[in-house]
């Protein structure tokens, strides 16, 4: 399994912008983050249309401007942040396969055990999404990772 650079990167951004705000007390700019992170404004400016637009960063115009978090960090979890920037996290291709459709599963191969192996893959799905919905941005920028 492999997240997207989406993903990734929204969450490292958002940990960037809170560490960064409590480092200058005030709205980060994406110049900021780029500078931290590594990852191109114009990228970063793509995330942060989303995740603006879903109430989790808001901006702040004008000289000294920039971005801060619209919500407490403690209420911010990591399957929210990638969920807005349309971050899917699917194991395997294998569970969009249906009803042995076997077109879907893998065209122009035949697999039987596509849709058998299903129910396990969805299953792990859940556990994934679980696990990150237990994170919030607070935990990460405190360095905690373990689910309370």
């Amino acid at each position: 399994m492999k997240l997207s650079t989406k993903g990734r990167y929204s969450v490292r951004a958002m940990v960037s912008l809170g560490i960064l705000a409590k480092a200058q007390e005030g709205p980060v700019s994406l110049k900021d983050i780029s500078k931290v992170e590594g990852i191109s404004v114009s990228y970063l400016e793509q995330l942060f249309v989303h995740l603006r637009r879903s109430g989790l960063v808001e901006s702040v115009r004008g000289p000294g401007g920039g971005y801060r978090f619209a919500r407490d960090p403690k209420d911010i979890y990591l399957d929210e942040i990638m969920s807005v920037v349309k971050e899917t996290i699917n194991p395997v291709d294998c569970k969009s396969c249906k009803n042995f459709d076997q077109e879907a599963c893998s065209p122009g191969e035949v697999r039987i055990a596509c849709c058998a192996t299903r129910p396990m893959w969805e299953e792990l799905d859940k556990i994934i999404v679980n696990y990150l919905h237990s994170i919030s941005l607070a935990d990460l920028l405190e360095g905690r990772t373990q689910s309370v």
